[in-house]
């Protein structure tokens, strides 16, 4: 991941908005919506759901991720299964030959680095450079789904950004319009203090369900707006 440069935006971000601000965001966050729950899902699971979740809401990704689940045994048995009858049951998550290739793609993958077996633990035991390097070199996973699997399952410093929290990092200005979440979590991931990743990153995907809409920003009922600068908000 690249490292933060002089006379960036990143600068100006780090300027603008240090560690205190991000720090008051988590704790307003966390008074209003709690502690999240820490959890790890098996490795393989989340790297698919991740896979299954781009470009699509999270209902279709559980519902084509339960239709795999629930059709076969192991994710061996997937690695080895007739693409069109993946495809029919991934088809909810939309994108379906696409996702077939990424997903066989990585099981052969976890295979051939792991002596055979289909298991992504190996990732979580080498350093979390390396593991983030060899994710994004596989096809259809990029930096968010990466750095989604070794936050939730390895603790690593990184801090995803889905489009619930790059909306909600434009409308309190820190970041201009346009700005691509690649960008975001580049340098989201090396201002955030990383004991604040886990809470902040599930706190902040709340507010944006929950408060912060796309279409319907109920400020006046947000635990952050005395921070916000309501940008693009009507």
């Amino acid at each position: 991941m690249r490292k933060l440069k002089q006379n960036s935006l990143a600068q100006r971000v780090l300027n603008g908005y240090g560690k205190l601000f991000f720090s008051t965001l988590n704790n307003l966050l966390k008074e209003h919506f709690g502690e999240p729950n820490r959890y790890c899902e098996n490795s393989v699971d989340a790297l698919v759901r991740g896979i299954l979740s781009q470009n699509t809401t999270d209902k279709n990704r559980d519902r084509a991720f339960s239709a795999l689940k629930k059709k076969f045994a192991n994710w061996c048995d997937v690695l080895n299964a007739c693409d069109n009858q993946i495809i029919e049951l991934i088809r909810p998550a939309g994108m379906a030959n696409q996702r077939v290739s990424r997903i066989k793609g990585l099981l052969r993958w976890l295979a051939e680095n792991n002596r055979g077996d289909i298991d992504a633990d190996f990732l979580m035991n080498i350093p979390h450079k390396d593991a983030l390097e060899m994710l994004l070199q596989l096809n259809g996973i990029g930096l968010k789904t990466a750095s989604v699997f070794l936050l939730f399952c390895a603790g690593a410093p990184y801090f995803p950004v889905d489009t619930h929290i790059k909306r909600i990092m434009v409308r309190l200005g820190i970041f201009p319009q346009g700005t691509s979440p690649e960008t975001m979590i580049i340098i989201l991931s090396q201002i955030i203090p990383p004991p604040l990743h886990y809470s902040l990153h599930l706190n902040l995907i709340e507010l944006g369900r929950q408060i912060c809409s796309a279409r319907n920003a109920r400020c006046k009922i947000c635990p952050i707006r005395k921070k916000c600068q309501k940008i693009g908000v009507k």
